[in-house]
């Protein structure tokens, strides 16, 4: 509604009356680090929250996926069993499932309960770069640098695989309609991914590292080679803005959007900030700082209304839109003990997360 997009920093849901113009407060905007997630060995690659916002899953260079519950980030598992580093992963839409993929061809079916792989596929040649689920729990579509698109059912066949551009990133509207696939070049190309037939191309002044689809698929932003960011109007099929700011050099930093209805532009940065945006103007929001090294990665969960970001220097930050979250630091090492990074209070972080989450869930947390 146009209420909502006069809000610079939408995080929470709007007021209905249609003569008030809705504004969230700034003390609800993620500006503060509340967790420092302390649990691989090597260099966090990929994070994504469930889409119940039960869990976050993290994809590491040290082979391993872990499993966190967002009650309190604690580790529920960690899911190991791939021969190369894990760069990628995608919860199913039931958030009972994972697909994850390596840097040797391979991609895995992870149940989350059991902690057990179902399914291993082997049908790329070269590195895979992305996978997506396709609406529904029993099949999900790849993409590598092999000039392959591959959907996939989760028995493990395939059920349709075409030629394409060599791959760096893949995007899937929410009804699976609709792929965006960036190429290794400077290229998006558009297919209706019911019948993967290709739709049109748009064509950027530099390489694309990754792009982003809008949650009601109206807008895609890409990250450039160049260090910028742009995005694009899909039905106009024209490019409408320019995000700048982050340092951007050699490395593959995956863009988001965030907020409600995706109203922010998220970008990690070489330097260890996450940049956030304003989608509709275009205006820098905030910087967020947490990191040491190269964040790679980040995930909004509407559910939790936070960002997750993950980084080279092997943690996962969270940041809740909320202030007098807990600041602290959870190192399962030290037998899952917390380190406070400051005096803030603890009281505020509890309710917020416990409201977000459903006594039955509350319940299963206590049992395990």
């Amino acid at each position: 509604m146009h209420q909502c997009e006069t809000c610079e920093r939408h995080v929470q849901s709007a007021d209905k009356n249609l003569y008030i113009d809705h504004k969230c407060p700034q003390s609800i905007f993620p500006l503060e680090l509340q967790i420092n997630l302390k649990g691989h060995k090597d260099e966090v690659w990929y994070v994504a929250f469930s889409p119940d916002g039960r869990y976050l899953a993290s994809a590491s260079c040290d082979k391993t996926c872990i499993i966190w519950r967002t009650i309190d980030y604690s580790i529920v598992r960690t899911l190991v069993g791939h021969e190369g580093e894990v760069s990628y992963l995608a919860w199913s839409p039931n958030s009972k499932y994972i697909v994850s993929a390596d840097s040797e061809k391979v991609l895995r079916l992870w149940d989350i309960e059991t902690g057990e792989t179902l399914q291993t596929f082997e049908g790329h040649s070269e590195t895979v770069t992305s996978c997506r689920w396709l609406g529904d729990n029993d099949k999900f579509i790849s993409g590598g640098m092999d000039q392959k698109i591959i959907i996939w059912s989760t028995k493990g066949n395939v059920i349709k695989q075409v030629a394409s551009p060599r791959v760096h990133d893949l995007a899937v509207s929410v009804d699976s309609s609709l792929l965006l696939v960036a190429d290794d070049k400077s290229s998006i190309h558009m297919y209706d991914l019911a019948t993967l037939t290709f739709i049109d191309k748009l064509d950027e002044p530099s390489v694309i590292m990754s792009l982003a689809l809008s949650p009601d698929a109206r807008f895609c932003v890409t990250e450039l080679r160049s260090g910028v960011l742009h995005m694009w109007d899909l039905e106009a099929r024209t490019r409408i803005r320019e995000f700048a700011g982050h340092v951007q050099g050699k490395y593959v930093i995956r863009c988001a959007f965030a907020g409600l209805d995706g109203l922010f532009v998220v970008e990690g940065s070489e330097d260890g900030q996450l940049l956030v945006w304003n989608r509709n103007t275009g205006r820098l929001l905030t910087r967020l700082k947490g990191h040491t090294k190269t964040i790679n990665g980040c995930s909004w969960s509407d559910k939790l209304a936070a960002l997750a970001t993950a980084s080279d220097d092997k943690t996962i930050s969270i940041w809740p839109a909320y202030h007098g979250a807990p600041s602290c630091v959870i190192d399962p090492s030290k037998n899952g003990q917390t380190e406070t990074l400051s005096s803030v209070s603890r009281s505020a972080a509890s309710s917020s997360v416990a409201a977000n989450i459903s006594d039955d869930d509350q319940s299963m947390a206590a049992a395990t």
